[in-house]
């Protein structure tokens, strides 16, 4: 009771001073042909004092905290076609209630932009979603016999490290399937991902057996795309420049020999 009859004192002794201050105004301005207009002035300002001081805002709901902040940064990053609304309601379903603008807000604070409507992944992003990935292919060279020779190659896309290196005459889809296991009986782990062209030694019935035998998944690239297999394709040209563009190969043993001394050049140095 006392506090309400405090404010209503507090309100009447603001109108108070506020409609003295217009009185005083329309008394020396009496030929002004808007008094009234004075009297509704003062009474505004009378208002917004009150609503300051007697009925000041609150400070709104908490800031998020760091944990939740990190936690948007990292469903977006993960997840990179995400769009505010679903990263919202991704956090709502592990009990964090956050809203779209809060999302939009602290994405773009980090410097984190959300992609246009209907737009997937690109060549690069669904590549780096893979831990270990590989580029697999072939190249060719010319013995002095006239002898085609066939050197398979298989490269870390991550690291570009020269994994594995050999050299044949007649490649075939066994053949293949066999210097895949050799290159990894070290390792103990197989690539997730293995992106090759679209060679008939790479066909349906070796992608299948892939992902039968070591559970990696073969992407072929498309038809006349070699730059999505660039850092394979770029190996080759460094793979002839300097490794085998000075020597005439005589027999295959020569050939085999050359290549995996490269391997160990390329990878040391």
């Amino acid at each position: 009771m006392l506090r309400i009859m405090k404010i209503l004192f507090e309100c009447i002794s603001i109108y108070s001073h506020y409609l003295l201050q217009a009185f005083i105004e329309i008394y020396f301005y009496y030929k002004s042909p808007y008094p009234l207009l004075v009297i509704l002035k003062k009474i505004s300002l009378a208002n917004r004092k009150i609503r300051i001081t007697l009925f000041p805002r609150t400070k709104g709901r908490n800031p998020l905290d760091q944990a939740t902040i990190e936690l948007i940064i990292e469903l977006k990053k993960l997840n990179p076609s995400w769009g505010a609304q679903r990263i919202s309601d991704e956090l709502k379903k592990i009990g964090h209630i956050v809203s779209k603008p809060t999302v939009l807000k602290y994405l773009e604070i980090y410097g984190i932009n959300t992609p246009p409507p209907n737009k997937g992944l690109t060549w690069s992003e669904f590549i780096n979603n893979h831990k270990f990935k590989i580029g697999i292919d072939f190249t060719s060279v010319i013995s002095i016999l006239g002898h085609q020779l066939f050197i398979f190659v298989i490269i870390n896309l991550d690291t570009r490290e020269l994994i594995y290196i050999n050299i044949t005459a007649n490649p075939y889809r066994e053949w293949v399937l066999q210097q895949f296991r050799n290159a990894f009986f070290d390792l103990n782990k197989y690539p997730s991902l293995c992106i090759c062209d679209r060679d008939s030694v790479f066909c349906h019935e070796f992608k299948e057996k892939m992902k039968i035998y070591y559970g990696t998944k073969v992407l072929h690239i498309p038809i006349r795309s070699p730059s999505e297999n660039g850092i394979t394709e770029r190996f080759h040209l460094s793979l002839k420049t300097e490794g085998l563009q000075n020597i005439i190969f005589l027999n295959f043993e020569q050939s085999q020999r050359a290549c995996i001394n490269y391997q160990k050049y390329y990878n040391n140095y």
